[in-house]
């Protein structure tokens, strides 16, 4: 069989055909910057809470506010407070250090994809949603517009937009589910055995109902935004 040939024409139009970053590079170190602050000060606040969890001081607080329940003993309460203040501690270290991984991964992917003549990838899009949801979230049904944005900045004209709603959604919910994952476990840990699995199972109906409306609503989002 002789080789195919590859004619100039072909090769300058399939360069032409590749989808162009979304945005430059000052963004991305941008981006990575402010996630780099957020997270660090995230990571901070939750070390500083760990740090200052002293369980003889709870002791004394509870006591002294009179506390009386039927469903928790005086002890119950103080084990409960102290496990839920210790692992919501560990949980808000943790969300920090991942905030700040994504942000050093969108400027490290981010220009891999620039140095191989590629388009932004989608997550990263959604990354750039997300700190729009973040923003905006005193809006009602602020996931859309971050949805919306995420799409909108895509170059690639044959996606649907949904792909990249979806991960703004996603993202947006990440840290939350992070420290959430963390107190379920004080919540496990802390609690009497007779009201711990009842509270885990309340709080990850939560979870899940509120992956669905924000990741719903940028999903959507993405849609319009890419038929805008």
């Amino acid at each position: 069989m002789e080789p195919i040939e590859t004619s100039p024409r072909d090769v300058e139009t399939t360069a032409t055909t590749r989808s162009p970053p979304a945005f430059d590079r000052p963004l991305d170190w941008a981006i990575g910057g402010v996630l780099a602050v957020l997270g660090f000060l995230i990571a901070l606040g939750g070390g500083i809470l760990y740090a200052a969890v002293d369980r003889p001081e709870i002791a004394t607080l509870i006591q002294e506010s009179e506390f009386r329940s039927d469903g928790f003993t005086e002890g119950e309460a103080i084990d409960a407070v102290v496990a839920l203040a210790e692992w919501g501690g560990i949980g808000l270290v943790a969300t920090g250090v991942s905030i700040v991984l994504i942000g050093v991964a969108v400027v490290v992917a981010h220009g891999r994809a620039r140095r191989h003549g590629r388009g932004t990838p989608r997550w990263i899009l959604g990354v750039v949603g997300a700190i729009i949801n973040t923003v905006l979230s005193f809006v009602p049904l602020s996931p859309l517009l971050g949805g919306a944005a995420a799409s909108h900045l895509s170059t690639d004209r044959e996606a649907s937009g949904v792909a990249a709603g979806a991960f703004a959604g996603l993202f947006t919910i990440v840290p939350a589910l992070v420290t959430l994952a963390f107190v379920g476990v004080g919540l496990f840990t802390g609690l009497p055995e007779a009201t711990a699995g009842a509270a885990v199972a309340a709080l990850v109906i939560g979870v899940l109902l509120t992956i669905v409306y924000v990741v719903g609503l940028s999903a959507l989002g993405g849609y319009i935004g890419h038929r805008l």
